[in-house]
């Protein structure tokens, strides 16, 4: 970028005694401006390759380019001035790319922050969920149990209920966040028997017209008692309570609900609350065999059950894939 050294002209006869001396001076800042761009040249030429000190040889260019016009020599000075301008134009480059790199790093970091901070989250709500699907397991066993204590005490019909009817959801091909939340939900679908006076609920032999009208007001009661919660699994569970006693055939109770007007979850529920009822011994009746169970589903299959539900569970029972039960 430098240009070819070129001696100054002579003094010229005409001047008068000051101009001489200003142009002397002027020369002499010509001389020095030029020996200050060799040596910068010079040491510029040894930095290592990419790297250049533009802002002083932009300075240099330009002083020589002044020192020029003092001469007279204009040629020169625009030479010079062209390569002020080259040199400017990259120690701004220079600066804008420092300025990018100093941004990008400044980027990268905050990326990592929030990163960081994405995780520290999602690991947060991970736990959470977790923390609160354990506290919801915890209180749906609970409340089972509460129930079945008082129905059932010699049995865990209401945890196999809940085991029994994700398998079969599972074979008709609900989802897999369905079949976890029915697991949990089925085993409520007694909880209205909470209400239920003992006499009633624990009597040997068969109720009267008007003890088995207040029996049946478990399902209404149990569903009340849970659609009041914000929880979906507590609200699945009320849906359960309220239909496991519907009928196929329009028949069943407490809507008179038929066919598919039955929610999935509630005509499952039926067909294996049935089942394991009728194989478990009651204070009002003794147990029946699996087969004996097993002949019932299929002879009422399509007045009080769903023949698909019955379907399923007779083909995991034949599979032995049921969940085993504790007698």
């Amino acid at each position: 970028m430098s240009a070819a050294y070129t001696e100054p002209d002579p003094l010229p006869d005409t001047l008068s005694p000051l101009e001489g001396v200003r142009l002397a001076q002027a020369q002499v800042r010509l001389e020095d401006a030029r020996q200050r761009l060799e040596a910068l040249e010079k040491s510029d030429r040894e930095q290592p390759e990419g790297e250049s000190n533009h802002p002083e040889l932009a300075a240099a260019h330009w002083e020589l380019s002044m020192a020029y016009q003092g001469v007279g020599q204009f040629e020169q000075a625009l030479k010079h001035h062209q390569s002020f301008y080259l040199h400017d134009v990259s120690r701004r480059n220079e600066r804008a790319q420092a300025s990018v790199m100093r941004l990008t790093r400044a980027y990268t970091r905050q990326e990592g922050e929030l990163n960081r901070q994405e995780h520290l989250l999602v690991q947060t709500v991970a736990e959470y969920t977790a923390q609160l699907e354990a506290t919801q397991v915890e209180m749906t066993e609970l409340l089972a149990s509460a129930a079945e204590f008082r129905d059932a005490p010699l049995g865990p019909h209401a945890r196999w209920v809940g085991d029994a009817s994700a398998c079969v959801a599972q074979a008709l091909g609900m989802d897999d966040q369905g079949v976890r939340s029915l697991s949990l939900a089925a085993r409520l679908h007694d909880i209205g028997k909470l209400a239920i006076p003992d006499a009633i609920l624990l009597k040997e032999g068969k109720l009267s017209s008007n003890e088995w009208a207040i029996m049946r007001t478990h399902a209404e009661l149990g569903a009340r008692l849970l659609a009041q919660s914000t929880s979906a699994l507590l609200r699945l569970a009320a849906e359960v309570a309220l239909s496991h006693h519907e009928h196929w055939d329009g028949s069943g109770y407490p809507r008179g609900l038929c066919a598919e007007a039955i929610p999935l979850s509630g005509r499952v529920v039926s067909v294996v609350d049935t089942y394991d009822a009728l194989v478990s011994e009651r204070p009002y009746k003794p147990a029946w065999t699996a087969v004996q169970a097993l002949l019932y589903l299929h002879r009422t299959a399509g007045r009080q059950f769903d023949p698909q539900v019955v379907e399923a569970f007779t083909r995991l029972y034949e599979q032995g894939t049921l969940p085993r039960r504790e007698e």
